[in-house]
C-alpha cells in the first residue's frame, strides 16, 4: 500500500452574513434541516481523532501533514474559538509569526515578522512587501491595506520561511493565504448574532443556495461594531475635574487659557469621543458554475468597509519643554534651564515656544492622563492643532495652524475575481486566474498625545491592482512525476496624499507609484518510491517600481520617475520520506528575494534614497507525526536563514546646519544631548540642528531557530494545542554605531512565542458544553529608536507578558444551534505594544481590557 494515502476534506462552521437574507433563511430551514441530518452525523464521527486539513501551498491539493514545509493551517472553527479575527491578530496562534495591528500612522497596515524577517509597518507604495498575502488566491501586492480579515472564512494557511518560488519574490518571510467558503448548492447556511462589552453587537451569516444542477451562489456578510476602550479627553475640562486649572495656561500676560473641545464637555464627563472601536462591514458573493465534471469557473466579489476609531495610543511620558526666546542658541530662556535648551532640538524648540506664547504653558507630564481600570487608556489628543502664536520664529514658510481632522479613520476594499479549472486530459490540468482590487483608506495620526497638536499628520491611499496567473499541471511516468508550470503578471498603480507635520516641519506630498511584476515558475515533485520523494522549483520575475514625488516644502520635486527594477532567478530544492503512514520527515533549501524599494518621507532632499534589495537562502528540516491512532500530533522544524543581503535601517541624525548638497548620516538618535555637541552637528557653522534620518543599506545577517506545533486528544472530547516559536537574529555588522549593527540587548524581533489552549467537551442530556482556556506568551520586545548606537533605554522595553482567554461553547444535541460566552484578555491586564519615543513624548500602543461577549449561532 502506497504511504501517500489521500486526504479528507477541510471541515469546519461555515460564517455567514447579511441581516437581509434573514427571511429567506426562515423559509428555507425546514428543508435544509432534513438534507444537513447526513451530514452532521458524519461529522461527528470524524473528530474521534485530530482533523486533516487540506492545504495547497504547492498549487495542488495535499494534506497539510503531506506537504515538506513549515506550515500552519486553521480553520474557521480553530480561529474563532482562539479569537483571532484578521491578520494583525494571527501571530497569536502560528509559531514564529510577530504580528500587530497597524499604528495609527499606517492604519490598515500590520506590523509582521516571521522568523524575524520583518515587513514593518510602513504603509509606503514604494517599499514591497516581504509576505505575500492572498485571499483567494489573489495577491495583495501592497503592505497597506493587508490587514485582512477572516469573513465566512475556511481555514487560512501561514507558510514559513521564503516562498520565493512558489509565491513569488516579495514572499521572502513567507506567505498567508486566506481561503473562504466555496459554494456547494446544498441550501446550506448559518446565521449569527453576537453581543458583549462597549456596546458591541453584529450579526453575520451565510447562505449557499444551488440554482440550476450546474450552478451554485454563496452569499456572505459580516457587521460589527463596538464603542472604543479608550477615551479622548477634553483637556481643560479634566484639568477643572481634578482641580488644576493652572495647567490650562492663560496666566502668564498675553496668553489665553486651553479652551474646552466642546463647550458642554462637562456635562459628559469630559469624553469627546472614543479609540479603539467603530463599524465594519464586509458582503461576499461567490458563484459557482460547473457545467461539467471537468471544467468549474468561480466568480467572486467582496467589499469591506470600515469606519473605524483611531488606534489606541497613548502618552507614557514628555520631555522636558525648553526653549529661547529666539532661536539663537544662548539667548535668554522663555521657560526651563540652559542646560536643557542646549540638548533640546532646534524643531522642539520652536514648537514649546510657539505653545507658550499662545497659552503661557506647553508639554509635560499634564498631559498624561490619569489611569483607570488598571492602566493607561485614554488620551488628550484631538486631532487639532489650535491657531499658535508663530512669532517667536523657527517654522518653515506655510506651516498650519488653526486646523482639525476628523477623528476617526475610513477604508473602503474591494476584491473580484475569477477562477477557471479545467481538466484538458486524464493527466493534465489548467488553472487561470484574474484579480482586480480596490483598496482606499484615510487616516491621521496626533503624534504628542496633547490638544497643543504638535505633530499632527493626515494621509490618504489609493491603490488599484490587476493580476492574472495561468498554471498546468499534471502527471508522467506512471503518476510517479508531478509537475506544475506557470506564469504570473501584476500591475499596480497607487497614490498617497501626505501632509506630515511634526514640531517644526511641514510637508505636503503626492506620491504616486507603478509596481509591474511578471513571473515564469515550475515546481516538480518526482516519487522515488511509495516513500521517499524529491522536489524543486523555480522562478524566474521580472518587477519594476516606478515612483514619482511632488514634495515642494522639502525641494523634492520628481518629474521622471526613479525606477526600482529586479531580475531575479529564485529555487527551492526539497527530500521528504515516509517512515510510516503518519510519520514524515523532510530536508529543504530555498532562496528567498525582495525588490529594492525607495524612501519617501524625508525630511530633506539629502535623505532620498533607495531601501536595498534583499538576498537570503533559508535551510529547514522538520518532522510530521501523526501518533497514536491520530490523537497525538507533533509538528518540529528546525531552520537556518543565511541573509546574504538584509535591507537594514539604521535611525540617526542628519545635522540641517551642515553645508553642501550630501548630507553627513550620524549614528545618534535626535533625542540624545551629544547630538548637538561637537563630536556631531556642534562640528559645523551655524547653530546645532539635528534632525533624524534613517540610512538604509544592505548588510549580512544569520537567524537560527525552531518551531513546534503539538496537538493531543488524550481521551474523547479533550483536547490539548501547543505551539510556539525561537528565533535569534545575529547582525554581520560587527562595528558599533555603524548601520546595521545591533546592540547587544536590541531585538529584530522577539525572539520567543507561544501559544496554548485546552478545551474538554461535556456531554449532557441537553446539548455539548465545551469550556476552553486560551494562554497566549511574548517574550521580551525593544524600541529604541537608534538600535545600532547603544543598548536599550528602560522605557523602550516591554518585558515578557501572557494573555490569557477563556470561553464556554455550546451546541445543541442536532448541532444546528451554538453559543459561546467568550472572555478575553481574562485578568484585566494592561498590555501595551511598540513603544514610540520622539523629541517631545514617549508613547505607545494599548491593547483592550478583559471584555465580554456573547455569540449564538442557528446553523441550517
Amino acid at each position: 500500500m502506497s504511504l501517500r494515502g489521500g486526504s479528507t476534506a477541510v471541515r469546519g462552521r461555515r460564517l455567514l452574513a447579511g441581516s437581509c437574507m434573514g427571511a429567506l433563511v426562515a423559509l428555507s430551514q425546514p428543508a435544509m434541516a432534513q438534507d444537513n441530518a447526513p451530514q452532521a452525523a458524519q461529522q461527528a464521527n470524524d473528530e474521534s481523532g485530530i482533523q486533516d486539513i487540506v492545504v495547497t501551498a504547492r498549487y495542488v491539493s495535499e494534506n497539510v501533514q503531506d506537504t515538506p514545509i513549515a506550515i500552519t493551517a486553521k480553520n474557521e472553527a480553530q480561529l474563532q474559538a482562539a479569537n483571532v479575527t484578521n491578520i494583525g491578530t494571527l501571530g497569536a496562534v502560528v509559531p514564529n509569526l510577530f504580528t500587530m495591528p497597524g499604528d495609527s500612522q499606517s492604519a490598515g497596515t500590520p506590523v509582521i515578522g516571521l522568523r524575524a524577517v520583518t515587513q514593518g509597518s510602513t504603509s509606503s507604495l514604494a517599499v514591497p512587501p516581504a509576505l505575500a498575502i492572498y485571499t483567494d488566491d489573489i495577491y495583495h501586492a501592497t503592505t497597506a491595506g493587508s490587514e485582512l480579515d477572516f469573513t465566512d472564512i475556511d481555514h487560512v494557511e501561514v507558510n514559513r520561511g521564503p516562498q520565493s518560488t512558489l509565491s513569488g519574490n516579495a514572499s521572502i518571510a513567507g506567505s498567508i493565504k486566506l481561503y473562504t467558503v466555496n459554494p456547494k448548492g446544498d441550501g446550506s447556511g448559518y446565521l449569527e448574532v453576537v453581543g458583549g462589552s462597549r456596546k458591541k453587537m453584529g450579526i453575520s451569516g451565510a447562505l449557499d443556495i444551488g440554482i440550476t444542477d450546474t450552478l451554485a451562489i454563496r452569499a456572505s456578510g459580516n457587521f460589527q461594531r463596538q464603542d472604543g476602550f479608550g477615551n479622548r479627553l477634553d483637556f481643560s475640562c479634566m484639568m477643572d475635574k481634578l482641580g488644576t486649572p493652572q495647567y490650562k495656561g492663560g496666566q502668564v500676560a498675553g496668553t489665553v487659557p486651553i479652551p474646552y473641545f466642546q463647550p458642554d464637555s462637562a456635562n459628559r464627563n469630559c469624553i469627546i469621543g472614543h479609540l479603539g472601536g467603530g463599524t465594519t462591514a464586509v458582503g461576499q458573493v461567490k458563484l459557482l458554475w460547473k457545467p461539467t465534471d471537468s471544467v468549474s469557473l468561480l466568480l467572486t466579489a467582496r467589499h469591506r468597509e470600515e469606519d473605524l476609531e483611531e488606534t489606541p495610543e497613548v502618552s507614557l511620558l514628555y520631555a522636558p519643554a525648553c526653549a529661547t526666546t529666539s532661536p539663537v542658541a544662548g539667548s535668554p530662556t522663555l521657560f526651563g534651564t540652559a542646560s536643557c535648551i542646549t540638548t533640546t532640538s532646534a524643531g522642539a524648540q520652536a514648537s514649546h515656544r510657539a505653545a507658550y506664547l499662545t497659552y503661557g504653558i506647553s508639554t509635560g507630564p499634564w498631559f498624561v492622563p490619569p489611569e483607570r481600570n488598571g492602566g493607561i487608556y485614554d488620551t488628550y489628543a484631538t486631532n487639532c492643532r489650535p491657531a499658535l502664536n508663530l512669532s517667536g520664529g523657527g517654522f518653515p514658510a506655510g506651516y498650519p495652524t488653526g486646523y482639525c481632522y476628523d477623528q476617526g479613520k475610513t477604508a473602503h476594499h474591494t476584491l473580484l475575481s475569477a477562477k477557471l479549472n479545467a481538466a484538458l486530459s486524464d493527466s493534465i490540468n489548467l488553472t487561470a486566474i484574474g484579480g482586480y482590487t480596490d483598496y482606499a483608506n484615510e487616516f491621521t495620526q496626533n503624534g504628542e498625545q496633547s490638544p497643543l497638536g504638535l505633530s499632527v499628520t493626515h494621509f490618504l491611499n489609493r491603490d488599484e491592482q490587476w493580476s492574472g496567473e495561468l498554471r498546468l499541471d499534471g502527471k508522467l511516468f506512471n503518476d510517479k512525476l508531478q509537475w506544475v508550470l506557470g506564469g504570473f503578471w501584476l500591475k499596480m498603480e497607487g497614490s498617497q496624499n501626505n501632509m506630515v507635520s511634526f514640531i517644526n516641519v511641514y510637508q505636503l506630498s503626492v506620491v504616486k507609484g507603478t509596481n509591474k511584476s511578471k513571473s515564469a515558475f515550475f515546481h516538480l515533485d518526482y516519487n522515488i518510491t511509495d516513500a521517499w520523494r524529491v522536489s524543486g522549483g523555480a522562478r524566474y520575475t521580472d518587477g519594476e517600481n516606478l515612483i514619482l514625488i511632488n514634495n515642494p516644502q522639502t525641494g523634492i520635486v520628481l518629474t521622471n520617475p526613479v525606477a526600482a527594477t529586479t531580475k531575479r532567478a529564485d529555487w527551492l530544492i526539497s527530500t521528504d520520506y515516509k517512515i510510516t503512514e503518519d510519520i514524515m520527515v523532510y530536508a529543504s533549501a530555498a532562496s528567498g528575494s525582495r525588490p529594492p524599494g525607495l524612501t519617501t518621507i524625508v525630511s530633506t532632499p539629502r535623505q532620498l534614497q533607495p531601501t536595498s534589495d534583499e538576498d537570503l537562502i533559508s535551510y529547514e528540516a522538520g518532522v510530521k507525526a501523526d501518533l497514536f491512532d491520530r490523537r497525538l500530533r507533533t509538528n518540529l522544524t528546525g531552520f537556518y536563514i543565511d541573509y546574504r543581503k538584509l535591507s537594514a535601517s539604521a535611525t540617526g541624525v542628519e545635522c540641517r546646519n551642515e553645508p553642501g548638497s550630501v548630507a553627513t548620516w550620524f549614528s545618534i538618535a535626535q533625542t540624545d544631548p551629544a547630538a548637538k555637541g561637537p563630536d556631531y552637528c556642534g562640528k559645523f557653522p551655524g547653530t546645532p540642528d539635528p534632525i533624524t534620518f534613517s540610512q538604509n543599506i544592505g548588510i549580512p545577517a544569520t537567524i537560527r531557530g525552531f518551531e513546534w506545533d503539538i496537538t493531543a486528544l488524550p481521551v474523547d472530547g479533550l483536547r490539548i494545542d501547543w505551539s510556539g516559536g525561537y528565533n535569534n537574529y545575529k547582525a554581520g555588522v560587527t562595528t558599533p554605531r555603524a548601520p546595521g549593527y545591533l546592540w547587544p540587548g536590541n531585538l529584530r524581533q522577539p525572539r520567543w512565542n507561544q501559544h496554548a489552549n485546552i478545551s474538554y467537551d461535556i456531554e449532557t442530556g441537553f446539548g455539548t458544553f465545551t469550556p476552553r482556556l486560551d494562554w497566549n506568551w511574548q517574550s521580551r520586545q525593544t524600541y529604541e529608536t537608534a538600535p545600532q548606537a547603544g543598548p536599550p533605554r528602560q522605557k523602550l522595553i516591554i518585558e515578557p507578558y501572557s494573555l490569557w482567554n477563556a470561553q464556554i461553547a455550546y451546541k445543541s444535541p442536532s448541532r444546528d444551534w451554538s453559543a459561546i460566552f467568550q472572555v478575553t484578555n481574562l485578568a484585566n491586564r494592561w498590555t501595551h505594544y511598540q513603544v514610540m519615543s520622539g523629541v517631545i513624548n514617549d508613547q505607545t500602543r494599548v491593547g483592550a481590557p478583559r471584555e465580554f461577549s456573547l455569540s449564538v449561532r442557528r446553523t441550517f
